[in-house]
Formats: C-alpha cells, structure tokens, sequence
C-alpha cells in the first residue's frame, strides 16, 4: 500500500485525498487550520460557485494563465463529470445565469459536509498540523516535516496548500516556500481578481454606492482591452464588484499603465440620453443645476459629477447651454479614471502566478524535478476569470493528481 501525505484541506486537498485514497492508497491528510475548507466556505460569497456547465474550450477560454496547461486535466474531468459527481454524493446542484453551478441549498457548507463525509469513507486520516519541510533523497520524496509532530514518512506527497489570496483562511504563500526549497520556479504571485485604487480620491467620497449594470471599459495606452457590463461597488479606498475584479486579471505588475472608462448610462445612446436631459432640465427649468440631476443618478454620485464639470452648481437649468449638456454627456458616458494600483491579497479571490507550470507534468501532475511530488490547484501558476473556472481548476487538477497515484 502507497502511503501518500496531502498537505492542504481546501478544496484541491480534499479532492486529490480522496482521489488518492479511492485508489487504495493509504492517505494523509495535513490542513493546519482547526477545519477543513475554510476558503471554500467563502467562495461564491458563501454560497460556492462550484463550477461553469460549460465544454472544454469555455473554460480554456476563460483561464488567463497558462490554459494550455489544463487541457489533459479537463479532459479527465470537465465540468460536467464534476456536476455528476458532486450529485452523484446526495449534493443537490442548479444552474444559474452563465452557466454558474451552485448548491441548490444556496450553502457552501453542504459542499464541505459531502467532502468530508467522502473522506470519512475513504478512511483518510486528517492530521492538524504544518508541514515545514518536504523530506526527499536523491530527488525522491521521503516524507514530510511537520511543526509539533515530527517526521511522517510517505512514498507520495500532493502539495495543495493554496495561494496567497485571503489569507486569512491559511493561504499564506506557504506552499510556495516549500516547492521553492525543493528547487522549483515560483512565477511572482499576483492578486488576481481583486479590487482596484485609483489616482483619483475623490471617487471615494460616493462610498457604499453600488452603481447598477453600467458598463467598464480597460483601456491600456488608450485602447480598449476589455469591456463589460454590471455593478460597480465605490469602497473606502477602492473599486470592487465583478466588473472590476474581472477587468483586473487584465493588468500586469504595472498598473499605472491602466485607466478606466465608466459609461454610467450604457442603456442609452448620445442621443437618446441628451433627448432624457433635456426632458429633465424641462421639468426643472427653473432649479439650480445641483437640483436638476436627482431623476437620473444616485445621490452620492450627483456632486462628484457637478465637480467634475465645468456647470456652476447654482446655474439655473434653463441657462445651461448646449456645449455644456454635451460635456455633461461626456462625463456620464465616459467618466475616466486613472488606475494606481491592485488592492492587496487580502481580499483577491485568486492568486496569480505560483510554481511553474513548465516543472509540472500536465498528464500526472507530478513534479518534473522532485519524483514522488504533486500539485494541485491554487500553488500552481493557473488562475481564471470568475463563473466558477478556477474551482474547476482546483478540482481538475486535484482529482488528476489523486488518480495518478497508483
């Protein structure tokens, strides 16, 4: 019987253990937090965006670092093998707008209790504990390390210990310092998914407002490298929301390179938004223009737009000009910011970068440097855009590395 050691209890490491132990291997699990899947329990804001029921070459499609390297795994287990087999252990799923999979309990915690009732089954041992070195002779795994007991000897180890993103759930860049140690590339982590600060302070000021299906733009140089529609989120010190974590996987470590276009009427053409301004300075001819916008934007948003142009907030409507309603078009239809930088890992929902994927063998999974050594989701250097891609990766990855363990 192979012994095999799994270090990491999120999604990936629950995964490739149960995998590896349906093998008839005899597996450890190591997780140094109390519980199992702290992350995925946040994933999918609790609900847990299990994956996309979408073919190969839509996930492939939306994996922005290295996809090529997730062919082999999504051939063995695609997003409608891991539907069936979440359903196939009593986990009632839906699918909702983009094909995105979730409980139908709404309950990230369902998805836990079915993994850890599988491991159970599968009588994976779960050891609370942290591995600080991976033992290896002669380029061969050993065994591990642990922090309070000692060494465990095994034939096979699978490193899942995640990212760096929240850290907070025990994703702390760990698993980076134990490949590096054993001689692999680690490609700098990045947060990926995450939100976005601003040159521009005075965005902050609509703190708490969520701006509703308007459309974003990335620009790079002044060209447009991405565009999509719905909600916007003004934080305290930075943009969030889903068209904003989606645009920032299309930034590289130079930020400043960036800017950001908000068309905030993206429902109306020039046209007819100058016909609906002229109807609503009609109907308050006689107000000044600070009063005239309420019909048409969100009241935290009124005076940053009045600041931003050129219209004394006391003009009366019926003396703005022509030129003026068109630089007040400008402002709704293509309000610019300047992009400063990422916000941090501590609330990315991926990592980007991680061990190379080019000292990973994408049929196995197995190290290419170290025999006996395995990899499994977020440590490596994949990351996707959101609908459920990257638990895909994670599970894909983890039930091939698990598979490949004989």
């Amino acid at each position: 019987m192979t012994e095999v050691i799994v270090i990491g209890g999120g999604p990936a490491g629950m995964m490739a253990a149960l995998q590896a132990a349906r093998k008839g291997n005899k597996v450890s699990l190591i997780e140094k937090n109390k519980n199992l899947g702290k992350k995925l329990l946040i994933t999918g804001k609790g609900r847990c965006n299990l994956t996309n029921y979408s073919d190969l070459n839509q996930h492939i499609k939306n994996i922005i670092d290295n996809p090529e390297f997730m062919y082999s795994s999504l051939a063995e287990f695609d997003a409608y093998r891991l539907y069936y087999f979440f359903e196939g252990l009593g986990l009632p799923l839906k699918i909702e707008r983009g094909d995105r999979v979730f409980p139908e309990s709404n309950r990230s915690q369902d998805v836990l209790k079915v993994l850890q009732k599988e491991l159970f089954k599968a009588e994976v041992e779960i050891i609370q504990d942290e591995v600080q070195v991976i033992l290896t002779k002669n380029k061969r795994v050993q065994g591990v390390k642990l922090k309070y007991q000692g060494q465990l000897k095994a034939d096979r180890v699978i490193l899942a210990a995640g990212g760096s993103s929240y850290p907070q759930t025990g994703s702390d860049g760990s698993g980076f310092k134990l490949a590096q140690a054993l001689g692999h590339q680690i490609i700098k982590p990045e947060p990926g998914l995450c939100g976005l600060k601003t040159k521009e302070d005075w965005i902050y000021q609509a703190e708490g407002l969520k701006l509703k299906y308007v459309e974003l733009k990335l620009l790079k140089a002044g060209k447009e490298i991405f565009s999509q529609f719905g909600d916007l989120e003004i934080r305290s010190s930075y943009l969030d929301g889903p068209i904003v974590i989606s645009a920032s996987m299309l930034i590289d470590d130079d930020p400043e390179k960036y800017q950001l276009a908000i068309d905030l009427k993206p429902a109306l053409d020039y046209q007819t938004l100058d016909q609906r301004i002229l109807r609503d300075f009609d109907k308050y001819a006689n107000k000044y223009f600070g009063n005239s916008l309420g019909d048409l934007l969100p009241q935290k948003m009124i005076p940053l737009i009045i600041d931003r142009s050129s219209i004394d907030y006391k003009k009366t409507v019926n003396q703005i000009t022509a030129a003026e309603r068109e630089e007040l078009i400008q402002l709704l239809k293509n309000l610019k910011l300047n992009i400063k930088a990422k916000k941090g890992f501590e609330r990315a929902i991926v990592t980007r970068g991680g061990i190379s994927t080019e000292e990973i063998d994408p049929k196995t999974m197995e190290s290419r440097l170290i025999d006996g050594l395995y990899f499994a989701g977020e440590v490596i250097d994949l990351a996707a855009m959101t609908g459920g891609y990257n638990l895909q990766i994670a599970f894909s990855t983890a039930y091939k590395a698990g598979n490949s363990i004989n």
